[in-house]
């Protein structure tokens, strides 16, 4: 009877409103899990990159806790950090979030790149290029579009082991959850969830959201398909950074060898 009281209650606590949770919970801040995921990037080869910076101050957790492990360990084991955010606000309404919430200047933050503009614009691939293979991503764009642009743009900087923390996971409609589905399944990418933390509303809205961090567990389904086919290195490397024109090669594969298989 008291087990099934128990589950009861969780149930209800789970559907009440937060205005009736909110001031009796307490959850594990972004500060906290930022400080423990960061020493875990350094573990594995590649950068730490942020999308959604606003006023920068998950990423000056981010520099702060980097700065440690890199005065620690030594100066062998430095890793760059790249900070990618339009500073002109949403470009979409989220929850009760209107056009152009969380506008502001770009911060400046001692041995951080600020990457300005919308994602679109200013994650190229002479960005690609010059980030190489990513450790650690931070993704907090809050919309499904930006995050599945930064996911696509990420694809081919991305190796067994790295990290991937999304902030708003179940935001808007769990925005930020359907675009990761969607990428997950345009580029065959498997990873493991290793951690999930409940938080507080985004966007000003009335759900309990998460905070949710996945590992990438392989990365060979994209990339060795590529490499197997036999087209110029240019039109390989834009197939790494456009998942719609991947799959319309790989229909197009698929439809030759059964012409031949027939």
């Amino acid at each position: 009877m008291i087990e099934t009281a128990m589950h009861e209650n969780l149930i209800l606590t789970e559907e009440a409103e937060w205005k009736f949770i909110g001031p009796r919970t307490t959850f594990l801040s972004r500060d906290a899990i930022l400080r423990a995921v960061v020493p875990l990037a350094y573990q594995i080869p590649g950068e730490i990159i942020e999308f959604g910076v606003a006023d920068g101050g998950s990423t000056r957790v981010i520099r702060g806790t980097a700065n440690k492990m890199e005065r620690f360990y030594g100066v062998g084991l430095k890793k760059r950090i790249f900070a990618c955010d339009s500073f002109e606000g949403l470009s979409e309404k989220y929850e009760n979030a209107e056009i152009g919430a969380f506008a502001c200047e770009p911060p400046r933050i001692s041995g951080v790149e600020i990457i300005k503009g919308y994602f679109d614009d200013s994650l190229t691939e002479e960005l690609a290029d010059r980030v190489g293979q990513v450790a650690f991503a931070s993704l907090d764009a809050d919309l499904y579009s930006s995050t599945l642009c930064a996911l696509n743009w990420l694809t081919p900087l991305l190796r067994s082991g790295s990290l991937l923390l999304f902030d708003e996971f179940l935001g808007e409609q769990q925005s930020e959850k359907r675009a990761f589905e969607d990428w997950s399944k345009q580029t065959g990418i498997k990873t493991i969830q290793i951690g999930y933390f409940l938080r507080d509303p985004s966007g000003w809205g009335n759900d309990i959201d998460a905070r949710a961090l996945y590992q990438v567990v392989s990365d060979e389904p994209l990339h060795r398909q590529i490499a197997r086919w036999n087209l110029t290195a240019r039109l390989k490397k834009r197939l790494r950074h456009d998942p719609e024109l991947y799959e319309k090669v790989r229909t197009i594969y698929r439809r030759i060898q059964n012409i031949w298989r027939g």
